[in-house]
């Protein structure tokens, strides 16, 4: 079986669109979703659209909620949780992240709110958990690494047994793979990526407990989506800065 790993679309369509047509020229059979679909751009609703119709179309084969998902399923964060001192969100993020919850219509929030955080699946022989990030036994983020090495790995993800581990939420494209076999991968994100001016995703091949995995790198018109993007910067002046910290300069590893 080959999956299509898509993580971080964070509200760009012209990327997710994009992804989703490489799949389609790839012959993927399946889609797994690590969550963050909406959040930090322009088009949350349509972006959620396009998952649906992957799922009516019965090509999900997991998707999981991410903290963009959580923000607007229960309530705005205060503080940035990837920072070690807990330093406050700046209200225009918060202004941001609530542009993009009243765009989602209520039969989206009701389509997110059945996905699960976290969960572990099986395909043919091989056990793959899925996840956002890992979660410690209260329901938080374990320590965020934002490339782990190999023992980091198997630290934040202590609570789960798997032959493969999918995460995302850096942003950052990563993988390991243990002496026992086991794979740890982040595809990167789809639509905020960091490092990279095109849409990160990537490829899980399974086949009995054959695994093998592809990074992809799609590429799109970005600066026609960053024209879109900024077309919205008199409503929502804090657009500014999910452009400048993802697009334009992708050496920006903060």
């Amino acid at each position: 079986m080959r999956i299509g790993i898509i993580s971080d679309v964070h509200s760009n369509v012209d990327a997710l669109k994009a992804v989703l047509d490489e799949f389609e020229r790839r012959d993927v059979d399946k889609i797994i979703c690590l969550g963050d679909t909406i959040g930090l751009a322009a088009h949350p609703e349509e972006c959620i659209k396009l998952l649906e119709e992957q799922l009516r179309k019965g090509r999900i084969l997991s998707a999981v909620r991410g903290n963009h998902e959580e923000y607007l399923l229960t309530e705005l964060p205060i503080h940035n949780h990837n920072d070690a001192s807990k330093s406050k969100l700046p209200q225009a993020i918060l202004d941001l992240f609530m542009w993009n919850h009243s765009q989602v219509s209520a039969q989206s929030v009701s389509m997110l709110s059945q996905f699960p955080r976290q969960e572990m699946i099986t395909v043919d022989k091989v056990r793959i958990f899925v996840t956002h990030y890992p979660l410690n036994r209260t329901g938080d983020f374990m320590p965020f690494y934002m490339k782990p090495t190999l023992k980091e790995c198997r630290k934040i993800f202590k609570y789960a047994h798997a032959d493969v581990y999918l995460f995302g939420h850096t942003h950052v494209r990563d993988l390991k793979i243990g002496r026992r076999g086991d794979f740890f991968i982040n595809p990167g994100s789809v639509g905020c990526p960091i490092g990279t001016e095109s849409a990160s995703a990537g490829i899980l091949e399974v086949n009995g407990k054959q695994i093998a995995y592809h990074q992809l790198d799609v590429d799109y018109n970005i600066e026609q989506a960053i024209d879109e993007m900024m077309s919205y910067n008199d409503e929502l002046p804090a657009i500014e800065y999910t452009v400048d910290q993802f697009y334009r300069s992708v050496d920006n590893y903060h």
